[in-house]
């Protein structure tokens, strides 16, 4: 429980990168011994969310560019496959429902109902792949994405770049335009990558 309830809250940027994370606080928190934490911050560390300082202590982790960049390429290949898949199998049904998704993104005021319209919105677009365990793979890999979705609130640059970002990709899916489907999805995934290096800023 710890760790689930400790991810979550780094995934969301309750906690901040940068922030210690001290063993006898949480262990206070969440009425236990230090033992049971220092499990949950041992499984935390180990899946990189947290930092090991040069004092020893434990602090929430923050993408750096390269990390990033990996994830961008990670997910751009994985999800072109996806998309490509299922390009073929989009009816006017899913184009529609895409773009009210879209259109329902750009209102939304909470960062963790705008991530579930996100990944309503990319499951519309590739969930007839039929490749169940690629679909898995991509939620997996849009989890330590985020914290990106609190850099965009209602009314803000970012949120009009995302929003123009997926009509791209859907414009291209309705003309079965695999190729800039394809482009514009790279496109969406670089433009998320830049949004998590600049989490420090």
């Amino acid at each position: 429980m710890i760790t689930t309830v400790l991810r979550r809250e780094i995934e969301s940027g309750s906690l901040q990168p940068g922030t210690v994370l001290k063993q006898e606080l949480l262990a206070e928190r969440f009425g236990v011994s230090r033992q049971p934490v220092r499990q949950a911050l041992v499984r935390l560390l180990a899946s990189g969310l947290l930092d090991r300082r040069p004092d020893r202590s434990l602090a929430v982790s923050g993408l750096t560019e390269e990390q990033a960049r990996e994830l961008a390429e990670i997910r751009a290949a994985l999800e072109n496959i996806a998309l490509r898949g299922a390009l073929p199998m989009l009816g006017d049904s899913d184009l529609r429902k895409a773009r009210r998704l879209n259109e329902d993104l750009v209102e939304e005021e909470d960062p963790a109902v705008l991530e579930e319209l996100d990944v309503a919105f990319h499951r519309t677009l590739y969930g007839r792949c039929g490749n169940v365990r690629l679909l898995s793979m991509i939620d997996e890999l849009r989890r330590e994405s985020r914290r990106a979705y609190l850099r965009q609130p209602k009314g803000s640059d970012e949120r009009v770049i995302l929003h123009a970002e997926h009509r791209a990709i859907i414009e291209a899916c309705a003309r079965r335009d695999e190729a800039a489907a394809l482009q514009a999805l790279s496109d969406h995934l670089l433009m998320t990558t830049a949004r998590l290096t600049r989490e420090g800023e």
